[in-house]
């Protein structure tokens, strides 16, 4: 019998997005119907969704939902179009129906994002016995929805459908875990034991992740290395000691890409198409994207080093602008991509103003430049302080785009050091965060840019890792079926 797994998150591509969440809770679902899951996505009702007759169908309306003295009504909706899996809405337009998923962009995070989510996560049980479809597996993302780990606990295993629902909460950055007052448990409407050190108090403040935590049967990070760094106060953010005592339930598992989306031998966002076997599509990339960023003739045979990122310090961007004029003296040039920190975007600007020929720097999202930059930069920098999975290095080495990385939590898993693997290396790796480790790094990188044929042979590596969402799907059924197995 196939397994029924309910995936509940707060955004998915295509309908609502603000970081790699939305790719995994988009992406994952259809990879595990492949491998003949039953599985279904549960999301927020979102403006982004469209509510046309053609678009969604109304399953049910004004549900009840107890949210401390209130009780809110909300309304079930399912998406029509054609998919691999249904994908359900949970309608409340007090709530959802804003411009921005979690942050008014003035004052900051929703005053009253406990509310919104506590109505999503009971909103589960809901649907469920309004579907009369009872998951073997409620997988659980986020902060979001980790309160529905505690109501399965507490609530609703006694309810004789649900007793052998299994729950996992898959941690995607332990930085944000849903912090409240102490009154906001209330809300909840769990019992008071549910408010102990062991549950969801945090140093006097309610804590939606950590429920997720002390009351999932599984958690999961998104990466092999992230699972082991968290348990450690550095990248524990308060939250290591109960992940320590949880730490043989954790696993990690490294996220999947869009291998159709990002595929070089079809990507109709890049001037010439290209793979492992016919690399020359490359050059053309390069040269086409030299000439639209307005590089002048004398360096387009330069190395390009591309940077598509967020700008934003766990990033390791200022570690790049305090490398610059060493990067430019090794005559390299170099293309940044994205928004963020406005005092990072200034000293960029001023990067390129003090190296002209040299630096180019867009201040946008743009999604096909971003294509583009992937398929003709020489070198992908990606000098984070952390990365929980991160997806650019996968997409760059699908691209023949050899990635610099720090040798942090999923950078670490997916990407092979060539300084000390030589044979079998996929990029470079610099395993202290300063300035100097990271110079060593792009300084070995160009020693193999130098030698054509090595070169070509480790692009080669890079493009043949398998990325897919297939791969990271077989591991999550592995998981599943583990954790069913004493249920059933």
């Amino acid at each position: 019998m196939a397994l029924k797994i309910l995936f509940c998150a707060s955004e998915a591509t295509p309908f609502a997005k603000t970081g790699g969440l939305a790719d995994v809770a988009g992406s994952l679902p259809e990879a595990l119907a492949a491998l003949g899951c039953d599985v279904r996505l549960l999301l927020p009702l979102y403006p982004t969704v469209e509510r046309s007759e053609n678009a969604a169908k109304i399953l049910a309306e004004w549900i009840p939902i107890p949210v401390g003295i209130h009780t809110y009504h909300v309304h079930f909706w399912q998406w029509r179009r054609p998919s691999s899996y249904p994908v359900y809405f949970v309608e409340k337009d007090e709530f959802f129906h804003r411009p921005n998923l979690y942050v008014h962009p003035v004052r900051g995070d929703y005053e009253d994002n406990a509310q919104r989510f506590i109505t999503f996560s009971r909103a589960v049980y809901a649907l469920c016995k309004h579907l009369e479809w009872i998951p073997d597996v409620l997988h659980l993302h986020d902060w979001q929805t980790a309160c529905a780990a505690a109501y399965r606990h507490f609530l609703w295993r006694y309810d004789p459908a649900f007793s052998h629902v299994r729950t996992l909460l898959t941690i995607h950055n332990l930085a944000h875990q849903g912090l409240f007052p102490e009154p906001y448990f209330t809300l909840t409407g769990l019992p008071q034991e549910a408010y102990t050190i062991d549950g969801m108090e945090f140093y006097g403040q309610c804590n939606f992740l950590k429920a997720g935590i002390a009351y999932s049967h599984r958690i999961s990070t998104v990466s092999p290395r992230y699972a082991r760094e968290i348990l450690e106060p550095k990248q524990g953010f308060g939250l290591d000691g109960i992940l320590r005592r949880r730490q043989d339930d954790l696993v990690g598992i490294l996220n999947g890409i869009d291998v159709e989306r990002w595929d070089p031998s079809h990507d109709p966002l890049i001037p010439a198409p290209f793979d492992v076997e016919r690399l020359e599509g490359k050059k053309v990339c390069k040269d086409h994207v030299m000439q639209e960023l307005g590089f002048p003739e004398a360096v387009k045979d330069d190395p390009l080093c591309v940077v598509v990122s967020r700008l934003v310090h766990q990033k390791g961007i200022d570690l790049i602008l305090d490398a610059l004029d060493d990067m430019m003296d090794l005559s390299v040039c170099l293309a940044v991509l994205g928004t963020g920190d406005p005092h990072l975007e200034k000293l960029l600007g001023q990067a390129q103003s003090r190296h002209p020929d040299r630096v180019r720097v867009v201040l946008a999202f743009d999604d096909a430049l971003a294509h583009r930059l992937e398929a003709g930069g020489d070198l992908f920098l990606m000098p984070s302080r952390y990365e929980p999975c991160g997806l650019n290095q996968m997409y760059s080495m699908r691209y023949g785009t050899l990635p610099i990385v720090s040798a942090t939590g999923g950078l670490d898993d997916s990407v092979v050091d060539a300084a000390q693997n030589p044979q079998t290396g996929t990029g470079f790796k610099f395993y202290e965060h300063t300035r100097e480790a990271f110079l060593g790094a792009l300084k070995t990188a160009l020693e193999v840019y130098r030698n054509a044929p090595q070169w070509r042979d480790m692009q080669r590596r890079a493009m043949s890792e398998d990325f897919s969402w297939g791969r990271a799907a077989r591991s999550y059924l592995t998981l599943y079926e583990d954790m069913v197995s004493g249920s059933r």
